[in-house]
C-alpha cells in the first residue's frame, strides 16, 4: 500500500479546502493519511499529484472521496449496554405526550444509529410525536443513508448486537431482501429528517432533547474536537443530553462547566448552565 507522509496529507487538505472550500484540517492525521493510502489504491492512483489533480478536475471524484474518509458507526446498536439504558431510563424521561421532542445525529455517514433508534422507538410504541433529523456533509452520503442498504459483516454485527439489546426479538424483521442484497425497511426513516450540514441555521432548538455525537472526536485532532465540543454545548440548551463514543472523553477541554455527567461508562452528559 501506498504510505502518505504528513507533508502529502497537508497538501491534499490544502488543495480540497482552495477548490471546494471543505476545511479537513481538523481530522487526525494518523487516520486520514491511512485513508488517503486505502482510497488511492483502491481508486489506481499512483501518487499525491495525481490524487490532487483528480481531486481538483473532478467533482463526482471529490463527493466520493469525502464519503470514503468520512467514517461512522459500522453497526445498528453498537455497544447494546447503551441502547437498553436509553430504553429502559433515558427515553422514559425524555418521551413525554405533547412535548414533541427532538433527537439529533450530526455528520451522519452511515445512518445505522439513526436507524437504531428509530427501530427502538417502533418497539416501546410510540403514541406521541418524536422528530429524528440528521445532517451528512454531502449528497453521496444523504443517498447511502437513504438506500439503507446492510452489507453482510454490517447484517451480521449488527443483528448479534440486536440480540443482546433485545433477545428473543427477530431483528430481520426490519429488513428486506433486493435482487441478492439486505436493505433496511424504508418505513424506518418514515418522516425523519435528513439534511446537508451546513451552516443555515443552528444545530439545536428549543426542543433538541438528545444529540448523537458518537465516534466522531477519535477522528479529530485536538483543536477539531475541542471546537465542535464547544459549539455543540453552546448550542444546546439546558437539559438536552449528550452522547459520545465509549471510547471519547470530553472531561479535558475546560468545558465542565457546560455539562454534568449522567454516565460516565456510556458517554451520556446532560448541559447545564454555564454560570
Amino acid at each position: 500500500m501506498f504510505s502518505v507522509s504528513i507533508l502529502e496529507a497537508k497538501t491534499i487538505i490544502r488543495t480540497i479546502d482552495k477548490t471546494y472550500g471543505t476545511d479537513l484540517s481538523g481530522l487526525a492525521m494518523a487516520s486520514f493519511r491511512l485513508r488517503l493510502s486505502e482510497i488511492m489504491q483502491t481508486s489506481k492512483i499512483d501518487s499525491t499529484e495525481d490524487l490532487a489533480a483528480r481531486l481538483m478536475d473532478d467533482k463526482t471524484f471529490y463527493e466520493t472521496f469525502i464519503s470514503d474518509i468520512s467514517i461512522g458507526s459500522p453497526d445498528m446498536f453498537r455497544d447494546p449496554d447503551l441502547w437498553i439504558y436509553l430504553r429502559d431510563h433515558l427515553l422514559p424521561t425524555v418521551l413525554k405526550p405533547r412535548i414533541y421532542p427532538e433527537i439529533i445525529f450530526p455528520e451522519s455517514v452511515t445512518g445505522h444509529e439513526l436507524f437504531s433508534l428509530a427501530v427502538l422507538l417502533q418497539e416501546i410504541g410510540k403514541d406521541y410525536r418524536v422528530d429524528l433529523s440528521a445532517t451528512c456533509y454531502n449528497q453521496k452520503i444523504m443517498n447511502h443513508i437513504l438506500a439503507g442498504e446492510l452489507p453482510y459483516y454490517n447484517f451480521k454485527n449488527s443483528k448479534d448486537n440486536y440480540e443482546v439489546f433485545n433477545p428473543g426479538s427477530n431483528f430481520e424483521d426490519y429488513t428486506e431482501t433486493r435482487e441478492g442484497n439486505r436493505y433496511l425497511k424504508p418505513n424506518l426513516l418514515q418522516g425523519v429528517e435528513i439534511r446537508l450540514q451546513g451552516t443555515d441555521k443552528n444545530l439545536c432548538s428549543e426542543k433538541t432533547a438528545i444529540v448523537f455525537y458518537r465516534n466522531r472526536m477519535i477522528y479529530q485532532n485536538a483543536e477539531m474536537q475541542y471546537r465542535m465540543l464547544k459549539q455543540l454545548l453552546g448550542d444546546m440548551k439546558k437539559g438536552t443530553y449528550f452522547i459520545t463514543g465509549i471510547q471519547e472523553a470530553i472531561d479535558g477541554f475546560g468545558l465542565v462547566h457546560l455539562y454534568e455527567t449522567v454516565s460516565s461508562d456510556l458517554k451520556i452528559y446532560q448541559k447545564k448552565d454555564a454560570n
